[in-house]
């Protein structure tokens, strides 16, 4: 073995893959995933990028590609690594969204001057493994990126006092520090507990960025968000930042009935 050395070990998933693998017929689902594998390896090899191969699928499956990634010392035993820098990037891949790209602040604070300025600061998070919480970030990648953009800056000001009202079945709950982040669903450790069988178990996350509030599903069947007077959206594998008013179900759209969690954003 040879211990010590550090690198940077990265983590890839095919998003939406365990979901259709998870409900569809086996011959199809493995057809279909073993066709999206072979559309990003041949982009990949011919443009070197990742996320401009996950950029580019297609199909009715609707695939994207997570990426995790962290910087430290690894075990090298042959072809393989271990170690907590190992750890730390396959539970960041399993926070990635379709699309996205996540590293914590000390692999940020590390990457060249010309990337630093497409790093994204998000909030802080508890992985599961580690004992202390991380600075969540990610890289932002793709020229379309909604105007929520905040550079990373390890002495940024601390955001706005702003706050985020949910109500559920009686309940109440206000969401207002940064570092702050609820998840809701099925299991009984949610911050949100929701009873339905649509919805998963650790169904959708909601944290804060900078002075907006952001949702990322995390589920098997979607998560629908409406905003007042606006259409009804369905999230799989994918966030939104809640704005004003609205409603999020869970599984199925908000008008099929269900548990559904009201937000108000002050």
């Amino acid at each position: 073995m040879e211990p010590g050395r550090e690198t940077a070990v990265i983590f890839a998933e095919l998003v939406g893959a365990s979901e259709l693998l998870g409900r569809a017929d086996d011959a199809a689902a493995h057809a279909a995933v073993g066709e999206a594998l072979a559309s990003l390896e041949q982009v990949a090899v011919a443009s070197g990028a990742l996320q401009v191969a996950a950029h580019n699928l297609t199909g009715e499956h609707n695939f994207g590609l997570g990426v995790g990634f962290h910087f430290g010392p690894v075990i090298q035993d042959e072809s393989d690594v271990f170690g907590d820098t190992v750890n730390t990037a396959a539970r960041l891949v399993e926070k990635a969204a379709r699309g996205q790209i996540l590293l914590d602040a000390e692999t940020a604070d590390g990457i060249i001057s010309l990337y630093r300025r497409s790093i994204r600061r998000l909030y802080q998070v508890q992985l599961k493994g580690l004992t202390e919480e991380i600075s969540l970030c990610e890289i932002v990648w793709r020229a379309d990126e909604p105007a929520t953009f905040y550079p990373f800056d390890a002495a940024a000001p601390q955001p706005g006092r702003v706050k985020l009202k949910l109500k559920y079945r009686g309940e109440k709950r206000t969401l207002r520090r940064n570092s702050e982040a609820l998840t809701i669903g099925r299991d009984p450790a949610c911050g949100i507990v929701v009873d339905g069988e649509h919805a998963s178990r650790q169904h959708c996350v909601i944290a804060r960025r900078n002075d907006k509030f952001v949702l990322s599903d995390k589920s098997t069947n979607g998560t629908f968000v409406t905003v007042e007077g606006e259409e009804e959206l369905i999230l799989q594998r994918d966030e939104i930042t809640l704005r004003k008013q609205g409603w999020i179900s869970f599984g199925r759209p908000r008008g099929a009935g269900g548990d559904v969690v009201e937000f108000f954003c002050d």
